[in-house]
């Protein structure tokens, strides 16, 4: 028999989970977009609605003007490498043939990878009774890179597992 709290638990944090996990697939298949440096753009409105569902899950008033803030100043916070990787991937796109190949392998990983983080960070946030407009970004960048880190290692696994399925029905 198992322990009713920790089923609670388990339950609290699966829900919130699920919501990141399909912004993270909403966020890759963003990384998808043929026009270089407007995907950055719908990833950036694929984090604010991933603070909008959780938000909405954690009962929590939500403002768009805020939450795009937020997600602005953690990705800016990733540093300049990280920054200039995406946009060398997005960039990519402009060499012909093999260009988009290599921007479908990397952008999408990184975006699914920052989805992971902000859907992370505002977990912690609003699990501690924080608000949008008691967030602070500076608080939690160290905690938002190794999210994106460990987003991006997830996004890689995810892949796998819808192509390990798409290949099984196939079959």
């Amino acid at each position: 028999m198992t322990d009713s709290k920790e089923e609670v638990v388990e339950t609290a944090t699966e829900v919130p989970m699920s919501i990141v996990k399909r912004n993270m697939l909403w966020s890759g298949g963003v990384g998808l977009l043929p026009i270089p440096m407007v995907e950055f753009i719908a990833i950036t409105a694929v984090q604010v609605k991933l603070i909008k569902e959780l938000s909405d899950h954690y009962d929590v008033p939500f403002r768009k003007d805020l939450a795009k803030k937020a997600v602005i100043s953690l990705l800016g916070g990733l540093g300049s490498v990280t920054i200039g990787h995406a946009l060398a991937a997005s960039s990519l796109r402009a060499i012909p043939f093999v260009g988009p190949v290599l921007a479908a392998v990397s952008l999408p990983a990184m975006s699914a990878g920052a989805a992971y983080a902000v859907g992370k960070v505002f977990i912690a946030h609003y699990e501690a009774g924080g608000t949008l407009l008691s967030f602070n970004p500076e608080e939690t960048r160290d905690y938002f890179k190794s999210m994106y880190d460990e987003g991006v290692k997830k996004a890689g696994n995810l892949k796998n597992k819808v192509a390990g399925k798409k290949a099984a029905a196939a079959a």
